[in-house]
């Protein structure tokens, strides 16, 4: 997995190190234990994490690797490309909120857990501001990224045919529709977002009451399918 550190060695693809031909080494230095490899993974995961949260992604490598008190040959061996590291938080994000989803799908309101879950899904974007940007660019393109997205439908598409069967959400809803729906949320809030940083949630209630059962008239046009969505992310990878 792209994501994983392999501080201990070198696997294909990844950036080699850079040598000294002039120094003569007598003693092969000691190797790296595999708790320091998955130690250092996890600090600069988290500094990079805490830096794009705050200020997107356009926070260079090297001012993460610093907060991480690492050294930036053990960055390249965690991670070949900055790409990657942006794709593992993402897979970590992606992953957070199906487990929460998981969660709710045993609530006997299912309409209440579809709502909850909602929420959950629009703090995170409201306030990750690296994981929201990363939804539009090449990291959500890797195949774990993908691979947990998928789960995530899996697991929303799981909340919103429970809503529908109990009469809670309209059936001209789709969980692709709701998925987009949470990015508008986050969206309309960004403007204000300095000085209102809980804008969202007035934005998300206005949704959400557009998604309740018997509310205004069908949405024009066909609904967005999952295969439009995978193949959204497909063309990130060519740039397209």
């Amino acid at each position: 997995m792209p994501g994983h550190c392999q501080c201990p060695g070198r696997s294909a693809g990844h950036r080699p190190l850079p040598e000294d031909s002039r120094t003569v080494t007598t003693t092969p230095p000691a190797p790296r234990s595999r708790a320091d490899a998955v130690r250092n993974q996890q600090l600069l995961v988290a500094a990079a994490a805490r830096a794009f949260a705050k200020s997107g992604l356009g926070i260079p490598v090297s001012q993460i690797v610093r907060d991480a008190g690492l050294g930036k040959g053990t960055a390249f061996r965690c991670f070949p490309s900055k790409d990657h590291l942006v794709a593992e938080i993402v897979r970590e994000r992606l992953d957070e909120l199906t487990t929460r989803a998981v969660e709710l799908a045993a609530e006997e309101d299912a309409g209440a857990a579809l709502y909850a879950f909602l929420r959950a899904a629009a703090a995170r974007y409201a306030d990750d501001r690296g994981f929201f940007e990363a939804l539009s660019l090449p990291p959500r393109a890797h195949p774990e990224v993908r691979a947990s997205e998928e789960r995530l439908i899996d697991a929303v598409d799981r909340l919103v045919h429970r809503a529908q069967r109990q009469g809670s959400v309209r059936e001209d809803v789709t969980t692709v529709d709701v998925l987009l729906l949470l990015g508008g949320v986050r969206q309309a809030a960004a403007p204000l977002h300095p000085a209102r940083p809980d804008l969202w949630q007035r934005y998300l209630d206005l949704v959400f009451d557009g998604l309740r059962a018997g509310q205004g008239r069908p949405p024009a046009g066909p609904a967005p399918t999952r295969t439009d969505y995978r193949r959204a992310a497909e063309s990130l990878a060519s740039g397209g």
